[in-house]
């Protein structure tokens, strides 16, 4: 057993790399490490030097604000422990470099802060403050202060409920320990596992990674072993396979035969890699300049894919500073070449910005340039090196809310050429990697720059910033040389870019190609609608905000709080953004067809290889059309959520640019049939376009949906009445925007909580006592949001009041108005309900009318329909209450947009379940649901003055429910108590993984071991068969109010779910209808006496989409509480001991351990 104290870092390097990092860092602490680290890069320097002053600017403001500080020394000595309990006892409220220990660990904490709270000290306590540079909490920060809370139990005599990490940009996070405390334990206990076992002698294997302060010396040995990472654009999973066929360095695989079977690896990637080590390999020319190898000429890659030369070509390059004290980032440069002379020598410009303000100006200006530029010379491009140009300009146009529309039709037009996958595509480059700088030396001499690289810009800047220098580049006294070395080292990459682009061109004059280029993907509504307006009405309510925080006093124009004011101006390109974003990755998938279309099977957005099965003419009474039939590999992940009546969905053949509707798809079976109506066929052909289906594989890539026109023209309209002052936000969403407190709700929660089952009686007596007010009904799973909504509704009606429904999508309004006609007729009413907008057959069986909002007259007492709808003007002030269905699925930007239909709003859902899903990254709270924001961020149950929070559970037994209570629901959902009743009766014929018989009722996790399994994990399917085998015929009985029902377990009594469709597909095989089989999101809204979920990865790595979707609190929730008896979790243990990359990802593997435990 080891006696040496660990540290807290030391743990903290554990979390991370427990193979490598940590063997050679124990290694140290066994004073047998020999060898010697690289020296600190000049960045790495000034980071640190940057983390000193971090915490020393910290030290100085509490002190200025009248804080008492007892700064000690933190070397660990006895006198030091003695000084900081010292402190301690005496109640200073915070102790810097505070020594503490135990009997395993010790440590110096950066900071402890007083909190008045009692313990053994007294009426005080502490908690534990880290103090780190980074804008964004890491995991390794939470470890180290979760093991000061550790430290500071036995002073306490309790552990700290909290902790503080101190970040860049002088922000503090808090965070609960109990959240994290089950992951730090199991982090814990295996750290002490690998301290007993450590063998000095077994070195381990060296890999790429984070291994902490270790990194540079890893990699330092791998090169010096000339490991297979050399090889450009070797994946570790392909490293490892290459290292068990026993070709361990990059000189054998150079030598290997092209031809050699590599088990599990392709023969085409193993092809490639052979031969980029081969020229890796080969000796450097007289001149320096490394080898090269043409690749295969490939029409629509490499060099066919290089646009034509144009008298107004630009080359781009862009420099950004992360400032990790203020934790701010900063696109500081933007830079770019043009030939403007006769001579054609290039000509550089360079706009810079030193604050937010000013990067906003120099981004406006730089595109203005350029669009100037594009009606001087039709056809110029913009060339650029690596994604990250492209990328920084999106997120800018985003981020500052301008020149989205350019930057869209730089992107849909084919503006922005990133020459690395050309260069990728056209030669095998003698070198480590494919960046510029390795590039050039095909074709440019040494560089002559003082900076030579981008770690060395960001030094350079920092030293601009400490110095005191003007703010322009230039020779003193003028100008600073600081800025002057970065923008030589900026025009230096924009020259580079631009030989780069002539030497590409030569090439391929070279090879005889033709010196044009034909846009083959001229995408049929490529553009985003135009949307001018309201990002102009958005500008001006933006403008109306002054620019100082001191000035923002009193209520803005729209009679808003000056915050609330900007989120309204924020909202209004909601759709905008979201648009841009589509089609932006739309963009991005149809450019990675072209280039690396193996990758496109994990994308869920692009069917990745479909192979032509048939053509089928079919000819109807109004037109005819052709039918192509395709199959793909079912295992293939998708995320369509195509629905046969639904919304028509296109998809394009990455090859060609042709776009087809989808008229069928069969996922589980690998299906996919695309409708080419004849007139649309005749329309191409007109035109000239008139490409072949093609019948090898090929990619098809799922193109975006526009938004919908109601929504933005009722946006338009009411922001300009609100600029224009003609019209006002209506109370109801006022108090969203404001997130206003409704102190009255409070009674309502009392008599809530007094009562149970008078939920909807209280609550319609409240709205009939209030007006123009929103409240929130948050419902966990079972606890009857919908029957209590039903019934509030029908309440509402018969006190003579007029309901809207809507909902993000049209099944859960259908369920909603056919739950409130149940509870209706239920009293005797005969009152009117209606579905707007929207033809269903479902609903006009059951007694409800589908019709159009015009024909809509006022005798209707209930009206479902989705935001398209509600959001007519024809429909303003109709409805007494508006109230959403699964609000935590709808946009905040859509309930502004149909807020005015009623006077008061009711937001019913659950932000523990599934969320609304948003791809944009919007600025402030513009891109959270309803619900989302109204709650407020962290918040797991609705405040008892902002809504009422249903706490009784009618489905689950008590156990499930007291363990869905902890992990999601802060322990306040209790089980009814007839709930005790639920249970399997009959003794279930198997054990559990622990060799124990099968309980009858509660949650159960069922460890079953495996590795390497990703999507598909057949050890778990075993498992589940073997018990959904066993649970087949037993009996079970369910508590239905004051008596109890009993049932025999069959197939419709007995869910099964899974993460990924591929899990699904193979559980659907094997049970062969022994059980209903699908994903999460099929099931939610339902419930079984049995409910069974498939984790599937063997570890996080192994996940695709990381543990943060397997994990996903939201769904996990979901699964496990369908159940009404007994809930089982099937999975690796792996998943809970592998790395957790970020602080979610550590909660979620920390509310898997509590689940196992």
């Amino acid at each position: 057993m080891s006696t040496r104290l660990i540290t807290p870092s030391q743990l903290s390097l554990f979390s991370i790399s427990p193979v490598i990092g940590a063997w050679w860092e124990e290694l140290q602490a066994h004073k047998l490490f020999e060898a010697s680290k690289p020296e600190p890069s000049e960045l790495e320097k000034q980071l640190r030097s940057d983390g000193a002053r971090h915490e020393e600017v910290l030290l100085e403001r509490l002190k200025a604000n009248g804080h008492s500080i007892a700064r000690l020394f933190g070397k660990q000595s006895d006198a030091d422990y003695d000084a900081t309990q010292d402190a301690m006892h005496r109640g200073v409220e915070y102790i810097h470099q505070a020594s503490l220990r135990n009997n395993s660990m010790r440590g110096s904490a950066d900071l402890l802060k007083r909190i008045e709270q009692p313990s053994s000290l007294g009426s005080w306590s502490y908690i534990p403050i880290e103090c780190k540079l980074a804008s964004k909490p890491k995991t390794t920060f939470l470890v180290q202060a979760l093991a000061y809370c550790e430290l500071l139990t036995p002073h306490l005599g309790n552990r700290p409920e909290e902790f503080e990490l101190y970040l860049g940009g002088a922000t503090f996070k808090k965070f609960r320990t109990k959240d994290f405390w089950a992951w730090y334990q199991q982090l814990r206990d295996r750290y002490e596992e690998f301290l007993e076992s450590f063998d000095p002698h077994a070195i381990p294997e060296d890999e790429r990674g984070d291994h902490g302060s270790w990194s540079a010396f890893i990699e330092e040995r791998l090169m010096g072993q000339r490991d297979l990472i050399l090889v450009a654009d070797m994946r570790e999973s392909q490293r490892q396979k290459l290292r068990a066929a026993g070709i361990t360095s990059i000189d054998q695989l150079a030598n290997s035969p092209e031809n050699a079977e590599i088990p599990q690896l392709d023969p085409r990637i193993f092809k490639r890699l052979q031969e980029q080590a081969e020229v890796q390999c080969s000796p450097k020319d007289a001149k320096g300049r490394p080898a090269y190898r043409l690749r295969s000429l490939i029409e629509g890659k490499g060099l066919y894919a290089l646009p034509a030369a144009n008298a107004g070509d630009i080359w781009f390059d862009m420099e950004g500073f992360h400032d990790p004290v203020l934790g701010t980032k900063l696109e500081y440069l933007f830079g770019a070449c043009y030939r403007d002379r006769e001579d054609k020598t290039p000509q550089f410009k360079a706009w810079w910005a030193h604050s937010p303000v000013e990067e906003k100006t120099a981004f406006q200006a730089w595109v203005d340039w350029v669009e100037e530029r594009r009606r001087q010379h039709p056809g110029l491009r913009i060339y650029h090196y690596a994604d990250y140009e492209k990328s920084a300009m999106r997120r800018l146009s985003q981020q500052h809310a301008t020149r989205e529309r350019e930057i869209s039709e730089w992107l849909s037009k084919n503006v922005l050429v990133d020459l690395r996958p050309i260069v990728k595509h056209a030669i095998v480059l003698g070198e480590p990697n494919y960046s510029i700088k390795s590039v050039e030396h095909l074709y440019m001499g040494a560089r002559q720059a003082g900076v030579t690289n981008a770690g060395d810009s960001v030094v350079a800047y920092q030293r601009w910033i400490d110095s005191g220098e003007p703010a322009c580049p230039g020779h003193e006294p003028d100008g600073s040389p600081q800025l002057l070395s970065i923008e030589n080292y900026n025009e230096e990459d924009c020259e580079s870019t631009t030989y780069l682009h002539d030497w590409l061109c030569d090439l391929r004059q070279q090879q005889g190609l033709p010196d044009h280029f034909v846009d083959s993907k001229a995408t049929e509504n490529a553009e985003p609608r135009e949307l001018k307006p309201l990002e102009q009405l958005s500008e001006q309510l933006l403008a109306q905000i002054p620019a100082e925080p001191s000035e923002r006093v009193g209520l803005s124009p729209l009679q808003l709080s000056w915050n609330a004011h900007e989120l309204v101006a924020q909202l209004l390109p909601f759709h905008i953004r979201e648009n841009n974003v589509a089609w932006w990755a739309f963009f991005d998938r149809r450019e990675q067809a072209l280039t690396n279309p193996s990758d496109l099977s994990d994308e869920g957005e692009a069917v990745a290889d479909a192979q032509w099965v048939s053509t089928a003419a079919q000819e109807s009474a109004r037109a005819g059309a052709d039918y192509h039939h395709f199959r793909f590999d079912p295992n293939q992940l998708l995320k369509f959520k195509w629905k046969p009546g639904g919304f028509p969905q296109k998809v394009e053949f990455a090859e060609t640019g042709l776009q087809l509707v989808i008229d069928d798809l069969n996922e589980s079976a690998g299906s996919i049939t695309l409708k080419d109506p004849w007139s649309s066929r005749d329309k191409r052909r007109a035109n000239g376009f008139d490409p072949p289906i093609p019948k090898g594989p090929t990619p098809l890539i799922k193109t975006p949906s526009l938004p919908s026109e109601a929504v933005l023209d009722s946006l338009e309209e009411q922001s300009l009445a609100w600029l224009e002052g003609s019209q006002s936000l209506s109370p109801a969403m006022v108090q969203i925007l404001e997130r206003s407190a409704l102190p009255e709700l409070e009674d309502v929660n009392s008599a809530i909580n007094g009562n149970p089952n008078q939920v909807a009686s209280e609550l319609a007596r409240f709205f009939g006592q209030h007006n123009g007010i929103t409240v929130t009904l948050q419902g966990p799973p079972g606890t009857g949001k919908s029957t209590v909504t039903s019934q509030l509704i029908a309440q509402l009606v018969e006190q003579g009041q007029r309901i809207a429904v809507s909902s993000n999508g049209n099944a859960a309004i259908n369920s909603l108005l056919l739950k409130t006609k149940e509870a209706l007729e239920g009293s005797g009413s005969d009152a009117q309900i209606v579905k707007t907008g929207s033809r269903e057959k479902e609903l006009n069986d059951q007694g409800i009318a589908c019709i159009a909002p015009k024909k809509l007259n006022g005798i209707e007492r209930v009206v479902g329909g989705t935001a398209w709808k509600l959001c007519l003007p024809e429909l303003a002030s109709e409805f007494d209450l508006l109230v959403v269905d699964e609000a935590g699925q709808l946009s905040l930007a859509n309930l502004l947009a149909m807020a005015r239909c009623a006077q008061s709003i009711l937001l019913v859902g659950d932000q523990q379940q599934l969320a609304q899903p948003s791809k944009a990254d919007h600025p402030g709270d513009a891109g959270q649901s309803c619900l989302d924001y109204l709650m407020g961020e962290g918040q797991a149950v609705v405040p008892n003055d902002r809504g009422v929070f249903l706490p009784t559970c009618w489905r689950m037994e008590p156990r499930l429910t007291s363990m869905v209570s902890e992990l999601f629901y802060e322990d306040r959902l209790r089980a009814h108590p007839d709930n005790y009743a639920n249970r399997i009766v009959s003794p279930i014929a198997c054990q559990g993984s622990d060799g124990e018989p099968y309980p009858a009722q509660g949650l159960v996790f069922e460890a079953v071991g495996h590795s390497g399994r990703s999507v598909h994990a057949p050890e778990e399917i075993d498992r589940i068969e073997q018990l959904v085998c066993a649970l087949l015929g037993s009996r079970y009985a369910i508590a239905r109010g004051n008596r109890t029902e009993e049932g025999v377990l069959d197939a419709n009594t007995i869910l099964v779910t899974a993460p990924y469709n591929v899990q699904v597909n193979r559980l659907q095989q094997r049970l062969h209808g022994r059980a209903r089989v699908g994903t999460v999101d099929k099931f939610q809204g339902q419930e079984a006496p049995v409910a069974i979920h498939s984790l599937t990865a063997s570890t996080g790595d192994d996940a695709p989409r990381g543990v943060g979707f397997l994990l996903e609190p939201n769904r996990l929730n979901v699964a496990i509480s369908r159940a009404q008896c007994l809930s089982v979790v099937v999975g690796s243990p792996g998943l809970a001991s592998g790395v957790a990359n970020t602080v979610a990802e550590a909660e979620q593997i920390n509310r898997l351990c509590t689940l196992m435990n």
